[in-house]
């Protein structure tokens, strides 16, 4: 008998920072009702249902955590408020994680993500490369090892993006099959690769998803009935060579929120999938590890999952939208008026940091883990190995951390996504966006007022939120309100 064929399916699971900047506490959010906002409407219909998936077979039920067999990545922003706020879950993503590597030899389901969901291709060299050690450094708090994988925002990829993910030590990424040229004897095939990318000194596997099964699942019925959905994996699987892998990718939030089914209809297919014959459920890290490239991966342009002009769907009225009758013009200027507000923190930070810590570029790459873990050993080692001793300095300097943090967030990448700025997902950058300016100025002039200006002649195609700058100044003053 010869080597089985492998099934690897990737969850996206992603959230962006919907807490308020000053408080941490999310408010209410129109349309989570009976909940009191999207995540904790998304954590019980998901993240939990995928913790403890229970999936029917005849009088049997079987009560899975999913997490144990899928590859998956969580977003920072997401598994920080899972670790506060959706503690079973959260437990069952990092126990997911830990029994896969015990069965894997140490090679785990989890792989990692740049912090803040930013589209890459469209940060400069040094915002890339922070966001990719930010993401890093979050990815080790939480799973206790380095992470072999990373998932790109939007699976937005050019060159430099994957040179800067192969500087940072990451061995694989995930992409789309239309998103490069693939060559190799299996390169025509339904084949995940993985494929080779080189660049000089920089060397990437690059996994190709499925587009077909993945669109079914997340799309289509694929999801209406698990039993018919692992036939067709199956199916797929063995109708490619001997060893090699198919890889289904998709939003993690597909199984259970998108589709109200969707965690107990994987968990029933999972099922099947393990007692398929010639058929074997894995993760990307362990088939690298035990399998040769199939191929090699060139990349011809800037390229992401879900805009088939590239990426201008972040920064320009390309045409992607939901709605035919809105306009995405607003989408260049807001885009302007963010990276304005990003520069401006990095610019404060650059001027004013290397008079508390010498080696200040540094600092800040490591000083996230300050912003994410309260752990009082953790600060002092930190400020000792950086030496800054004064109490005065360190708490300056968390404050210009949490100001790039804030500049960073402003780019998000969901606010974009949708047809208009004064949605959920643009709230939460202006929220962030006002945090930076605030903290920014407390170290020189404020350049609130120069925003305004720039906000003010965006305009939503809702005419209940006016111009930006009406929204943003609105979302201070209620943000004010809850403080006091």
């Amino acid at each position: 008998m010869g080597e089985p064929r492998y099934v690897i399916i990737h969850g996206h699971f992603y959230q962006p920072p919907r807490e308020s900047p000053w408080t941490g506490l999310i408010g209410p959010e129109h349309g989570a009702a009976p909940f009191q906002n999207w995540n904790e409407r998304i954590l019980s219909e998901c993240y939990t249902a995928n913790a403890h998936a229970h999936a029917m077979e005849g009088p049997v039920v079987h009560v899975r955590n999913n997490y144990e067999t899928l590859n998956f990545d969580f977003g920072p922003t997401l598994a920080g408020w899972l670790q506060v706020h959706g503690k079973a879950a959260y437990r069952a993503m990092t126990r997911g994680d830990a029994l896969s590597a015990e069965r894997h030899g140490g090679r785990g389901n989890a792989i990692a993500q740049p912090y803040n969901h930013s589209i890459l291709p469209l940060l400069p060299a040094r915002d890339r490369e922070l966001q990719i050690a930010w993401g890093v450094e979050d990815f080790v708090l939480r799973f206790g090892r380095k992470p072999a994988g990373m998932w790109l925002p939007e699976c937005a990829a050019d060159d430099d993006t994957l040179a800067s993910v192969a500087a940072a030590g990451i061995k694989f990424i995930i992409l789309g099959p239309d998103q490069g040229k693939w060559r190799g004897p299996k390169a025509d095939s339904r084949s995940a690769g993985p494929f080779t990318w080189k660049s000089g000194d920089f060397e990437l596997a690059v996994f190709r998803y499925d587009r077909e099964l993945s669109a079914t699942a997340s799309f289509g019925d694929g999801l209406a009935d698990g039993a018919r959905l692992a036939e067709w994996i199956a199916v797929t699987a063995l109708g490619l060579e001997e060893g090699a892998a198919l890889m289904l990718a998709t939003d993690g939030e597909t199984f259970g929120h998108h589709n109200k089914h969707g965690a107990a209809e994987l968990a029933r297919a999972l099922i099947l999938l393990e007692r398929r014959d010639g058929v074997v459920l894995t993760n990307c890290a362990d088939y690298l590890a035990t399998h040769p490239a199939a191929g090699t991966f060139e990349m011809t342009s800037t390229t992401s999952w879900s805009c088939p002009h590239g990426v201008e769907r972040w920064r320009s009225n390309c045409g992607c939208r939901f709605d035919p009758n809105t306009s995405q013009e607003w989408r260049g200027p807001f885009r302007a008026a963010m990276d304005f507000v990003k520069n401006h923190a990095e610019i404060t930070y650059d001027r004013f940091a290397p008079a508390l810590v010498k080696e200040h570029h540094a600092a800040l790459r490591d000083g996230i883990r300050l912003l994410i873990d309260a752990n009082p050993a953790i600060h002092d080692e930190f400020f000792r190995r950086y030496k800054v001793g004064d109490p005065g300095y360190r708490e300056t300097l968390l404050r210009m951390f949490e100001m790039v943090r804030a500049g960073q967030a402003a780019l998000t990448s969901c606010a974009w996504f949708f047809d208009d700025f004064g949605g959920l997902e643009g709230r939460v950058v202006l929220r962030w966006a006002a945090r930076a300016v605030e903290l920014a100025a407390e170290h020189s002039a404020s350049i609130e007022n120069e925003l305004l200006e720039r906000l003010r002649d965006i305009h939503s195609n809702r005419r209940e939120n006016g111009d930006a700058a009406t929204l943003y100044l609105s979302l201070k003053t209620r943000e004010a309100r809850g403080r006091v």
